[in-house]
Parts: C-alpha cells; sequence; structure tokens
C-alpha cells in the first residue's frame, strides 16, 4: 500500500488477524480514498472493535467512512469541519454529535480533522497511558510550540 505522500506501509496482518478486544486499537490514517468499497471489511473491523469498548482513531478522511458507516451516529466526534461529513458520507447521521474542534476523545472513540493530528496524537498517547500526564503535557507544549524549555521539562520528566 503506497500513501498519498509516497510512503509504502506494509501490513503486521491481515484485517482477519486484528484481534478484537478492548485492549485493541486500531489507527486509520487520512486519505482521500476511503470512499473506495475496497476499504468496507476494515470499516466493518472497526465496527466490531467499538463494539467490545476497543479503541478506534480515525483523521481526516477516514472519519467519512466511519460516518458514512453510521459509526459516528452516537458518538461525539469531529472532522474537516462543519459539513465535510455531509459532503462525502451520504448516510452520515451524527450532525447532532459534531464538535468543532480539532480533535474529539470521546471514551473510545478519536477523531481528528487534518489540521489537528497534533492533538489527536497527544489524545491517543493519553488513551495508551504511555506518559504520566505532565511528560505528555510536556511532550504536548514542545511539539506544538517548539520552544526548547519545554523540551527540556519533557526530558526531566521521563
Amino acid at each position: 500500500m503506497r500513501t498519498m505522500g509516497g510512503l509504502t506501509i506494509v501490513p503486521d496482518c491481515t484485517i482477519d488477524d486484528i484481534s478484537v478486544s478492548e485492549k485493541s486499537m486500531l489507527i486509520l490514517p487520512g486519505a482521500d480514498t476511503w470512499s473506495d468499497p475496497k476499504h468496507s471489511t476494515i470499516i466493518e473491523k472497526a465496527s466490531e472493535l467499538l463494539s467490545v469498548g476497543a479503541a478506534v482513531c480515525a483523521i481526516c478522511g477516514a472519519t467519512a467512512a466511519l460516518a458514512n458507516a453510521g459509526l459516528l451516529d452516537n458518538r461525539a466526534h469531529t472532522s474537516n469541519g462543519a459539513g465535510f461529513l455531509e459532503m462525502f458520507s451520504p448516510a452520515y447521521k451524527g450532525q447532532n454529535l459534531y464538535i468543532d474542534k480539532p480533535s474529539v476523545a470521546d471514551n473510545n472513540l478519536i477523531t481528528a480533522g487534518s489540521a489537528g493530528a497534533l492533538l489527536w496524537s497527544k489524545q491517543i498517547i493519553e488513551y495508551l497511558g504511555v506518559f504520566q500526564s505532565n511528560t505528555l503535557e510536556y511532550w504536548y507544549q514542545y511539539f506544538s510550540t517548539g520552544d526548547s524549555k519545554h523540551f527540556f521539562a519533557l526530558m526531566q520528566s521521563l
């Protein structure tokens, strides 16, 4: 598989091999190809994962695929701005739960618009418990500002 930017991705497993448990996490990257029927199998897997309490994280175009499958109809979420999901997802019915923010975490669903990649990453890291809260905040401050004082605070907090 090749991304829009030309990066080749080699999956570690097939979709059928993805474990469906509440400890699983599925990350769906942004793209303009999510309306292609070849992606229906991974969207079905996303539905399975959400139903057992596993995390599903989608950004940019991937949010449209979730919306079209009805997976955003009953969960707080965001995307690339008001009207984006209606434009690309004819079956979308979750307008009342749309939050106009760069990234939204609602229990086990983490969504973002294309401009929310950094906050989306922070919310995924937080969900996974990779860092203590102060370390995560230094990480976020460093990458959102580039200010070296946050880098040194980050390093000291590790």
